[in-house]
């Protein structure tokens, strides 16, 4: 990536969006690649998709608060299973101290939350969703939208190729 519209120095961090497949560990070997030649912070963020889930609490006091006690499980499973991943994925990497890593778990519209924290990052990083089986070409829906509509320059990190190493 030409790193000229990203300078050494820049304001923000740079923004990673995890989703939990494997592809993550070279998403975000790259973003913290990329976070210590610009001097940034670097941001891991996994929204988990509320597709289908109502927003607002139910009406009824019991469902509401078993809702909410639900949701706020999964998070905290979330946020414990983000932060033991990326102790794997930073193991060894000597850029990248896991001290220095703002964990972020969410609730949401993945593009939609991604889009919004793109507007105080200096960079977003993804990873595509084109799988050995399905084209290099092929995008998913978060990151067709994200490319289109972020704040801030965006790098896609394509899966690698069998026999490839990751970063």
């Amino acid at each position: 990536m030409d790193l000229t519209s990203v300078r050494r120095g820049a304001t923000g961090p740079v923004l990673v969006g995890v989703d939990g497949h494997d592809h993550d560990a070279r998403v975000v070997t790259t973003a913290g690649a990329h976070a210590d030649r610009l001097g940034t912070g670097l941001q891991v963020v996994h929204v988990l998709d509320v597709a289908g889930e109502p927003l607002r609490p139910a009406t009824l006091p019991t469902v509401a608060l078993h809702r909410s006690h639900e949701r706020r499980r999964k998070l905290d499973d979330a946020r414990a299973e983000l932060r033991e991943r990326l102790q794997t994925f930073v193991t060894g990497l000597t850029d990248v101290d896991l001290a220095n890593v703002d964990l972020r778990t969410t609730v949401g519209d993945p593009a939609t939350v991604l889009l919004a924290m793109s507007r105080r990052a200096c960079l977003l990083v993804l990873g595509t969703r084109s799988g050995p089986a399905r084209s290099p070409f092929l995008l998913g829906t978060v990151c067709q939208d994200v490319a289109v509509h972020a704040s801030c320059p965006v790098l896609l990190v394509p899966w690698a190729k069998d026999g490839d190493e990751p970063g």
